[in-house]
């Protein structure tokens, strides 16, 4: 044991003076002489001082001090070295797959050998013999201290794939001139690989080399045969004793998780033939942990790879499209989500377009896709309705299977003189023909097909007044097929059937590839981009940039740039595994003295435990002595709560079992009131002008509205729950940064009805002062991925700008920026924006500080533009919390009109009910 701050042991000195210090607290009492002896002896006294501290209080005290004093120089245990400590030190620390068993115990004994070194005032260089994500070799790392030693230990895990030993051994030799007085430590997984004669070459210069290992048996590595029947193995190293273990069978299911489906033994050293795994992606050992575990099997060729686009708010239960969509064929295929840029990658051979997902450049890509051989499914909407034919550009057009009539057929309702159409037979050429069509199948809304000379060869089912239900066209190689009605409820009652699902099968399966694509497709398809890649838990994640194609025909083994994992798409999957192409598990040649590993012993503190015991004594002795002048009274319950206490137990553990309750559950702040909610950037000064600027806007909304809304927070996507905030202010900055984790959560929240307002914060403004190309990339790529739907300006028509106030303009701090929402449909629509931006700088606008006052000025206008701002962050809120209910008010003018009020009053077009 040593001391770091050992001249505080001179306190000790002091502890005599307790004697003298206990004698004059208390003071002795007087004695006082008083012949009524008899009045004495009636009274019972109330407190008693005694003449002389007892000495086992004096003792108690005098341990207290003597413990706090050992505590505050800081003893430390340490462990007794069997052998010199080296002064200058080498680790060799290996992080590929194998490493992970015991992976814990590894960075344990490369801290402890690591401040042996560092306490000594040694010098240390450690090195990982595994590559990163990127390909590279970790560079050589040096900590000063112990404390930089177990950060980087502390973030540091394993690849799960193997080593690289030539590019260490180049690192080594790279140290060559300092190796002749240095010890080197190689944390060994003790399996030979390529490259072990040139790392032990290049450890030979070195003073001393000691090989730590771990029990070779631990190291257990999953191998599958595809031939006529799979079969399967635990590898182990030779002569390793037989063991016998579970073996999983998996599925991957559409979210990128996988199920157990069977559960079956595997002996170790044995290859053992697997039952039928048609439906099977993956076979697992759970003992096994990391990627040698788990094996992935190849995708069904037979299948489709099926793409299906979506927009924001298309999985809303019972009203979005995709929550139809998937329903009607989950069942059948595998399928992928996400945009256009996301999908093509892919190579998917079916695309499904709703209303709205087409639109911008993406058009050209998905016509050049189409051509090649790709089937586009589309179905109509509000968007496509609204569309007229003359007005469409060339690829717009071209990805329409017949040209369309601008409006939309409306079949039944109060507007309608007609009822709701029924589907006809199918056509005997079509891939529908032999359904049954249920009678509960109608159509109230469709798009009508402009009448052409050889439309009926474009049809595919039809309403039972003749007019076209599905059309179809060939588009180069490929296909495109229209449904002229939406896959929701809302148009028809065909979604509800279960005629909707049996159609998208046939378009799925039975759909006529009608000619082959050209060599060029067939090219890029031997080039496997990468899909998910097999983390070192067992799960599946997307591939980061760096991951590399993999080509079909290659025998391409596991490595940085080629993870394990799924190549080539959802569907047709192709896998790598760590076990394919890769020589049988042989023991390595030991790379100088071999140790076993648990010999390092880390360095305990032992200050803590003696500051909390003399705090324990001090408490002690506090209770005891007030309990001796009357103030209160021991009970025996209370003394043995103290005792446990002061041996670490608490009074909840040491209560009776048969009394004991659940602890309660704390309830976040946020699920108990309505408040607002910023993302915090990160830099102090946005953040602290946002928070003022969102507590003045909901002082603004308390004092003029029966809504009242709690105080706002700053909050961190990805770590902070979404759910009970109705807005989300988003202020952008040039450093503006979103992880992964943070793009999952507000893509969830979107998903799910929640609103975000986006600012820019006058970027490329005057008062900004810069041209505001930083600002916007960073927005373009925090947003990239986030399901953003189709942004128009936002107008005087929309229900925004006379929610409550009626509004003209839209400034904050900045007057005259444009403000996006998403485009609506049509005047029916019940969609409601889920992202607003705008670079007019809102929250400065807002902002009230400590006293009251507007810290930050608004320009042009001053406070007239900041009461329009303050207004406009009304109408956001009040947006948020009741959507688009005053749609209906656009419609009072002309209702008045066929009601023939002789009353003008509120037919000019301005909402009476608001405020001025």
């Amino acid at each position: 044991m040593t001391l770091l701050s050992p001249y505080l042991l001179l306190f000790l000195l002091v502890l005599p003076a307790l004697w003298w210090l206990v004698r004059a607290i208390p003071p002795q009492p007087r004695q006082q002489r008083f012949p009524s002896l008899i009045l004495l002896r009636t009274l019972s006294p109330v407190r008693q001082d005694a003449a002389r501290t007892p000495l086992w209080l004096l003792l108690l005290r005098i341990a207290a001090l003597a413990l706090l004093v050992l505590a505050f120089s800081r003893p430390l245990y340490i462990p007794q070295q069997n052998t010199q400590i080296p002064q200058k030190l080498v680790l060799i620390l290996d992080n590929d797959w194998s490493a992970i068993p015991h992976w814990d115990e590894r960075k344990q004994n490369a801290l402890a050998l690591g401040e042996a070194t560092l306490r000594s005032g040694g010098h240390i260089t450690l090195l990982l013999n595994t590559p990163d994500s990127d390909g590279h070799m970790p560079r050589p790392f040096r900590p000063a201290d112990r404390t930089a030693l177990h950060q980087f230990l502390t973030g540091l895990s394993p690849h799960p794939w193997p080593a690289d030993r030539q590019a260490l051994a180049r690192q080594i030799q790279e140290l060559t001139p300092e190796l002749h007085d240095t010890t080197i430590i190689a944390l060994s997984d003790g399996i030979a690989q390529t490259g072990d004669d040139a790392l032990r070459t290049a450890l030979r210069p070195a003073h001393r080399t000691d090989d730590i290992r771990w029990p070779r048996c631990d190291l257990i590595r999953l191998s599958i045969r595809q031939s006529r029947q799979l079969t399967a193995q635990a590898e182990t190293l030779p002569d390793c004793p037989k063991q016998t273990l579970r073996l999983l069978g998996m599925r991957l299911e559409k979210d990128g998780h996988f199920t157990t489906q069977t559960n079956s033994t595997l002996p170790t050293g044995t290859w053992l033939a697997l039952p039928d795994s048609d439906y099977l992606d993956a076979f697992s050992l759970p003992s096994v942990p990391g990627p040698a575990g788990m094996v992935l099997l190849p995708g069904k060729a037979e299948q489709h790879r099926v793409g299906l686009l979506r927009t924001s708010g298309d999985d809303t239960p019972l009203t979005g499209s995709n929550f139809y969509l998937t329903r009607a064929i989950q069942a059948i295929t595998p399928y992928q989500e996400g945009s256009l840029d996301s999908l093509l990658p892919r190579h998917p051979d079916i695309i499904i377009a709703t209303d709205g997902t087409l639109s911008g450049s993406s058009l050209g890509d998905m016509l050049g896709w189409v051509r090649k051989g790709g089937i586009l499914i589309r179905f109509a909407g509000p968007d496509l309705a609204h569309q007229s034919q003359q007005g469409m550009k060339e690829d717009e057009a071209a990805l329409l299977p017949v040209p369309l009539l601008s409006g939309m057929r409306q079949l039944g309702g109060p507007m309608s003189w007609g009822n709701p159409q029924k589907l006809a037979p199918f056509p005997a050429d079509t891939p529908f023909t032999g359904l049954t069509i249920p009678d509960d199948a109608t159509i109230s809304r469709q798009l009508l097909a402009q009448p052409t000379d050889d439309l009926s060869h474009h049809v595919w089912a039809t309403l039972t007044d003749g007019t076209p239900l599905v059309t179809v066209r060939q588009e180069g190689n490929g296909l495109i097929v229209l449904f002229h009605i939406t896959p929701t409820a809302d148009w028809s009652s065909l979604p509800l059937s279960g005629l909707f699902p049996q159609m998208m099968e046939r378009l799925i399966t039975h759909t006529p590839v009608l000619q082959k694509k050209d060599d060029a497709a067939h090219a890029a398809s031997d080039s496997l981009a990468p899909w998910r890649i097999l983390k070192t838990d067992k799960t599946l994640v997307p591939p980061s940039p760096a991951v590399r194609p993999l080509l079909r025909a290659s025998e391409q083994s596991v490595d940085a740039l080629h993870p394990a994992g799924f190549y080539g798409g959802a569907a047709q999957h192709y896998p790598l595994n760590l076990s394919d192409h890769q020589p049988p598990l042989v023991d390595e040649a030991p790379l100088g003295q071999v140790k076993p590993a648990g010999q390092a012993v880390l360095e305990r503190p032992l200050w803590p435990a003696l500051m909390l015991t003399a705090l324990g004594l001090i408490l002690l002795d506090l209770c005891l002595s007030l309990a001796r002048f009357g103030l209160f009274r021991f009970s025996r319950r209370a003394t043995l709560v103290l005792g446990l206490s002061l041996l670490g137990v608490t009074p909840l553990q040491a209560a009776t079992t048969d009394q004991t309750s659940p602890a309660p559950q704390t309830v976040p702040p946020a699920a108990l009131a309505i408040r607002l909610a910023h993302i915090q950037t990160g830099d102090s000064a946005t953040d602290d002008a946002v928070q003022q600027g969102l507590e003045g806007l909901t002082r603004f909304l308390n004092q003029r509205s029966t809504t009242h809304l709690d105080s706002p927070v700053g909050i961190i996507p990805g770590q902070d729950d979404l759910a009970f905030y109705p807005l989300l202010y988003w202020p952008i900055t040039p450093g503006t940064h979103l992880d992964d984790a943070g793009r999952a959560a507000l893509k969830n929240y979107i998903q799910h009805n929640g609103m975000i307002l986006i600012d820019e914060m006058g970027a490329g403004s005057d008062m900004d002062g810069t041209d505001g190309h930083a600002t916007r990339a960073a927005l373009k790529a925090a947003t990239e991925g986030l399901p953003i739907p189709p942004l128009t300006t936002l107008n005087e028509q929309h229900t925004l700008s006379h929610t409550f106030y009626l509004l003209h303009d839209f400034p904050g701090r900045i007057a005259g920026q444009p403000v996006y929402v998403a485009r609506q449909g049509n005047d029916e629509s019940e969609d409601v924006s889920p992202v607003i931006i705008g670079n007019a700088d809102w929250a400065h606008a807002w902002a009230v500080d400590s006293n009251g006052e507007h810290p930050f000025a608004v320009i042009p206008d001053g406070e007239n533009q900041r009461t329009l701002a303050y207004r406009f962050g009304f109408n956001t809120i009040i947006y948020a919390l009741t959507g688009n209910y005053k749609n209906d008010q656009r419609h009072y003018p002309e209702m008045l009109k066929r009601l023939k009020n002789g009353d003008d009053s509120g037919t000019d077009g301005t909402d009476e009910s608001e405020a001025p």
